[in-house]
């Protein structure tokens, strides 16, 4: 089976091999953009007629959108969040939605300590303390234990660092190797670094935790979208030596607001992206497509 118009409509980071592989699964000519969408009516010109298509986390297909694309059957995302499409919409309309997960995590927890080894030995344009210092002996605390968050904990425990977690749910399997569970605001107190891996636009962190940081502590960002507000990072980044440490993949707005703030470092490369990383989401956007073809849709996620 084929579909009969396969669109990705913004930069959804495929390897060239799967990109010339979906073309096996489009009867008409696999459209491929190279750039993001400026608005919702690039978006819905650039579905057109398509009945499948791949999308990153960066581009909205809303409500709007799928009304006025009712062509669209399957669609494929080329990343594990899903925030930016109605699932509602797509499950009222009957169209299957597909998302990839565990694609990018060991790149993640890979750049996470090669940031605070850098602030840490002061390889960079910032040092943490007066002198060079070691992350081992260090207290590590993690907001949200999902597959990321696990990641940085096993380098954690790996660098000789006390590791705490905060979660939905306990995970004895980590406390068992001695990732310590405690609530937000303990876990806060005693923390040296916090790092951050929560669900996109989870508010996390409120003017409240920012005073509960220890002094010349150092903040941890990965997520997408806005897990705090601006106004309460502000107050926070201008105390002492505190740092933070975002990744490029964060919210735009945060990223027009403390690009140039004082101890806020942005990586220069993506977290997630890696060739390993690249060539984990490849496989399994092309698996997802074909198990839809297949009329065995998996990693459903509306």
């Amino acid at each position: 089976m084929k579909f009969k118009q396969i669109v990705a409509v913004d930069t959804v980071n495929l390897s060239e091999g799967v990109l010339t592989e979906l073309q096996k699964y489009s009867e008409k000519p696999f459209c491929i953009y190279s750039s993001d969408p400026k608005n919702q009516t690039e978006i819905i010109k650039r579905i057109g007629n398509a009945d499948c298509v791949l999308v990153s986390w960066r581009t909205s297909i809303s409500k709007d959108v799928l009304e006025k694309c009712a062509n669209i059957k399957y669609i494929g995302l080329c990343a594990t969040s899903f925030a930016n499409i109605d699932l509602e919409e797509t499950k009222n309309r009957k169209i299957v939605v597909s998302n990839v997960s565990n694609y990018g995590d060991e790149a993640t927890a890979e750049w996470v300590f090669a940031q605070l080894l850098s602030l840490a030995r002061g390889l960079g344009k910032y040092q943490w303390k007066e002198m060079p210092c070691e992350l081992f002996g260090k207290t590590l605390g993690i907001i949200g234990l999902g597959n990321v968050g696990k990641h940085v904990a096993q380098l954690g425990l790996g660098f000789g660092m006390q590791v705490l977690y905060h979660s939905k749910t306990r995970k004895p399997e980590f406390e068992e190797k001695g990732v310590q569970f405690m609530a937000l605001h303990d876990l806060i107190k005693n923390s040296d670094i916090v790092s951050l891996h929560v669900p996109k636009n989870t508010k996390v962190l409120s003017k409240k935790e920012f005073e509960l940081f220890k002094e010349g502590a150092v903040l941890v960002n990965t997520c997408l979208g806005e897990v705090f507000d601006e106004k309460d990072f502000k107050g926070w980044i201008k105390k002492g030596k505190n740092f933070a440490i975002f990744d490029l993949a964060i919210s735009e707005a945060y990223q027009k607001t403390f690009k140039k703030t004082k101890n806020v470092i942005f990586g220069e490369v993506i977290a997630a992206r890696t060739a390993e990383s690249k060539q984990r989401l490849s496989a399994r956007v092309l698996e997802n497509l074909k198990a839809f073809l297949e009329k065995k849709p998996v990693n459903i996620v509306n």
